[in-house]
């Protein structure tokens, strides 16, 4: 995919999350505010008016300068009624800057002293400040499920400066966990509140929070038109930080062919604002994605010239993020100007980090960009190399996905099981209650026994219909969360966790059974760039309804990943296997995708191979298997794409041969240990 996209997620990390905290602190509005304040609860009402504006103060410079304000602020603090108002909001705020500062021992410290609190308030302050330290970690889930229960123990009484914070940050937490629809709308809650407060930094900075979740969305317009109020108000209140991340995300908004220039001037923009804010952090990360800009272009003397510019700003303010990101860019640079040394020892420095960091999506995502990268500068042994550590740990992040999303159904079924266990308790409670009164006043109460024990087995019919239904369900549930988590949202095709159920029943003893097909459109990053990620949206929709239509009703077909979609067919004649793999180039091949009055010229390469290899007969696993077809793809991609290389006959008697013969699937063909069959797909006119 483009590099757009990789950063798409992550080039805002640092901006959104030093953003989120500004939404929190009660502050008096500053000079020429449109709204008064909400009504507070009586606690915050007793607070004094001027150390709220004080702490107000704390939080408009601590976005630029987190450390610093932090330190000043643990001075205040101690200066304040423990357990008061202000003592707790002026530690949150430290607690928050102290995150923004990647000063987590000090932040962990203020979650601490609130903690030891007690109260519903000081919870949930510290879960805050738990969960920003998760979202800086690159841990949305845990972040997630820390404000879920923060925002359950919230008092209603809650002021609105204090409710923005919270919102801000579970909307930052929920988008990181790709539930968008979530996102946008706790950011629109949260622009509400923070016209109220009427504070313009704080509602511009609520709207560009807004507008990149509309993005990610895949709703633009809506985006734009959020983001140009943004704007506006930035630019009335002269706040060149806010200015700088309106900018950005102005930047990756335009991301359309027609838009680069706007989108070059954006960016450009942006990082002029935050260097004369003082705003090392902001800055650091915007350097970082200029040098993306420039990557994609193919500039990579530019692009490498931004990220060296980026990389000490990163370790000054120890932002391990863009750091990584900086690494990652100046390596992918080196490769592209064709010095592979300083590349891959750039790349792989930023692969220790994102590892150390233990954040495996981000680790999956190098790779990828690196074997793209190897591929391109010729180094085909590097490149399979990179592909299938990706590989590798793309298919653990789905099992672990898998196990994550089982361990949340066990944990709702338990929490189910254990409430209707407490209500059946609870009513053989009352039986037994009944009965010992019963037999104290048997003599002169017969009449009240019998209606008791009518009224108790009603009881008890009633609980046991209730159990009935709520399993009924509960397994309703988990039928269409199984369904939805097996499904790719964008093709409707079957994803990695459907096909890793599928391979236990496809395979015998372990063993696979049958013939792997993997296709990759070619230059899908070329058709992003030209024509915007909706065209290459559009494009996938397109080849998986092809593909979908060239394959029979029992067949697998799998959005693999990215712009790969996988297909296992199985009981198939090497004749019928040769003749599939021709309908598959000629599906995707056959007419160009129309979008938007457009014609996006599309092809496709593919790797495919039966298992069990001939002659021997080997049966492997289906690893291997998909290593062996990924190898074969890739020389269909060196050699011209459009294409496809079949493995036939392969002389290797145990996995381990197999795996020797595929790390060097090209050089065993030329010495005869392995038979490969080309296929050309269609040619049109015009078109290569």
């Amino acid at each position: 995919m483009a590099a757009a996209l990789r950063l798409s997620g992550l080039r805002l990390s640092c901006v959104l999350l030093a953003a989120l905290a500004w939404g929190g602190v009660r502050a008096a509005p500053t000079s020429g505010a449109a709204a008064a304040a909400p009504a507070v609860s009586a606690p915050a009402a007793a607070s004094d008016a001027a150390i709220s504006a004080e702490l107000a103060d704390f939080e408009s410079t601590g976005r630029a300068h987190p450390s610093d304000s932090a330190a000043a602020l643990r001075t205040r603090v101690g200066l304040l009624a423990i357990g008061s108002a202000d003592w707790v909001d002026a530690l949150t705020l430290q607690g928050l800057l102290h995150t923004e500062a990647s000063e987590f021992e000090a932040a962990t410290d203020c979650a601490r002293r609130l903690q030891e609190q007690s109260t519903a308030t000081t919870d949930a302050a510290a879960r805050l400040i738990q969960a920003s330290m998760a979202l800086k970690s690159g841990n949305a889930h845990e972040a997630d499920k820390l404000l879920n229960a923060a925002m359950a123990e919230l008092p209603a009484a809650t002021p609105a400066t204090s409710r923005l914070r919270f919102l801000a940050a579970h909307a930052k937490a929920r988008q990181r966990a790709g539930k968008l629809d979530d996102a946008v709308r706790l950011h629109l809650q949260e622009i509400d509140l923070a016209d109220q407060l009427g504070i313009a930094w704080r509602r511009a900075e609520a709207r560009t929070r807004a507008a990149y979740s509309l993005y990610k969305a895949q709703q633009p317009e809506r985006a734009r038109s959020i983001n140009a109020e943004a704007l506006a108000i930035a630019t009335a209140a002269a706040d060149k930080i806010s200015l700088a991340r309106v900018h950005n995300i102005q930047g990756i908004l335009l991301d359309g062919p027609t838009e680069v220039a706007d989108e070059l001037h954006s960016m450009q923009s942006a990082i002029n604002y935050a260097h004369e804010a003082g705003a090392k952090l902001d800055e650091a990360l915007l350097l970082a994605n200029m040098s993306d800009f420039f990557l994609q272009r193919g500039d990579y003397r530019t692009a490498l010239r931004r990220a060296q510019e980026a990389l000490p700003l990163t370790r000054e303010v120890r932002d391990t993020s863009s750091e990584i990101i900086a690494l990652w860019n100046m390596g992918l640079a080196h490769i592209g100007l064709g010095d592979l040394g300083d590349g891959k020892r750039h790349v792989e420095l930023a692969l220790s980090m994102a590892e150390h960091r233990g954040d495996a999506p981000l680790v999956s995502d190098v790779l990828l960009e690196f074997g793209t990268a190897l591929e391109k500068a010729g180094d085909a042994a590097g490149a399979v190399q990179a592909l299938h550590r990706h590989r590798a740990i793309a298919d653990k992040l789905v099992q672990r996905d898998q196990q994550k999303a089982i361990l949340e159904l066990q944990e709702q079924f338990d929490s189910d099981r254990r409430g209707r266990a407490l209500a059946l308790l609870n009513s053989d409670n009352a039986i037994k209650s009944t009965q010992l009164q019963r037999r104290d006043l048997q003599q002169r109460l017969w009449w009240l026994l019998a209606a008791t024990f009518l009224l108790s087995f009603a009881v008890v019919l009633l609980m046991m219909r209730r159990v009935r239904r709520t399993n009924q369900a509960l397994a309703h549930s988990n039928a269409q969360l199984k369904v939805q988590s097996e499904r790719d949202p964008l093709t409707g095709l079957a994803n990695r966790r459907y096909f890793q159920a599928a391979m236990k029943q496809m395979s015998v003893d372990g063993q696979l059974a049958g013939t792997v097909y993997l296709l990759d459109i070619d230059h899908f990053k070329r058709i992003n760039d030209e024509h915007g990620h909706a065209a290459g949206d559009a494009v996938l929709v397109a080849m998986a309804q092809r593909l979908a239509d060239a394959l029979r009703e029992p067949d697998l077909v799998v959005r693999w990943g990215g712009e790969e979609f996988l297909v296992v067919v199985q009981s198939l004649s090497r004749e019928q296997v040769d003749a599939l793999a021709q309908r598959l180039l000629d599906a995707v091949g056959q007419a160009p995708v129309a979008w938007q009055g457009r014609e996006i010229a599309v092809t496709g390469s593919i790797g495919y191979a039966s298992f069990p290899i001939e002659p021997t007969g080997l049966a492997v696993a289906w690893e291997p298997a998909i290593n062996l077809v990924d190898t074969a793809l890739y020389l269909a991609k060196a050699h011209g794409r459009n294409r496809a290389y079949g493995v036939g006959l392969m002389h290797a008697q145990t996995v381990q041969g197999l795996q020797a013969i595929t790390a060097s699937l090209e050089s065993a063909w030329r010495d005869g240990q392995v038979t490969l069959t080309l296929l050309r797909g269609p040619v049109h006119e015009g078109r290569a």
